[in-house]
Parts: C-alpha cells; sequence; structure tokens
C-alpha cells in the first residue's frame, strides 16, 4: 500500500511552484464585482521555519498547547457554546486572571 500524499507539502509545491502560463484563453470579467484582496504588508511575515500558511490574525502570536481529558476538553467546549464564545477566548481569559493572582499585568498589558 502506497503512502498518500501530503496535503501540507502539495501547497508548499504550489506556493514555490513559478505560475504555469494559462493554455485556454482567459474568461470575460464577472458580471458581479468582486471586493478587492487586502494584499499583506511587508510586515505580514510568515513565522520563521513555517511553510507560509498562517491566519494574518495570528501575526507576531506564540501558540500554548495543553493537554485535557476529554470530558474536560468538553466541558470546556460546552463553556463556549454556553457563553457564546471561543475556546481560545476563555483560555486567555484564564491566563490573565492566573496572571492577576500572581501579581502580573494581564495578558497583553506587560512583559
Amino acid at each position: 500500500m502506497s503512502k498518500r500524499p501530503s496535503l501540507a507539502e502539495s501547497m508548499r509545491q504550489a506556493v514555490s511552484a513559478p505560475d504555469p502560463t494559462p493554455v485556454v484563453a482567459p474568461s470575460p470579467a464577472p458580471a458581479v464585482p468582486v471586493a478587492p484582496v487586502a494584499s499583506p504588508s511587508a510586515s505580514t511575515e510568515p513565522p520563521a521555519g513555517g511553510a507560509g500558511f498562517f491566519a494574518a490574525t495570528r501575526v507576531g502570536k506564540k501558540k500554548v498547547t495543553a493537554m485535557l481529558e476529554p470530558r474536560d476538553h468538553k466541558r470546556l467546549r460546552q463553556l463556549a457554546l454556553d457563553r457564546d464564545a471561543t475556546t481560545e477566548s476563555l483560555i486567555a481569559e484564564a491566563i490573565s486572571d492566573l496572571f492577576a493572582k500572581y501579581g502580573k499585568p494581564a495578558i497583553g498589558q506587560g512583559s
């Protein structure tokens, strides 16, 4: 049985490969105006060591990972649903509370 191709590797190759010349003539412009796509600014660089696929809202941020028991993970997701929030926002709130407990500035306010 052969190994399935890696989606991440295919995306890296697609980004690094030069644009192929189109074989067919381009279709006419759409009748409905299309919203312009914002080009990334020079400060929006992909993280070092990464391939270049990342959310622009996460530029300059670091990921924190925690291992939870499945029942606790489910409880966290349910709490997020109950509060109409994201699990990420609940975790940020919990970390801010932890910093306050130990006399440190809240998230985004200190070094």
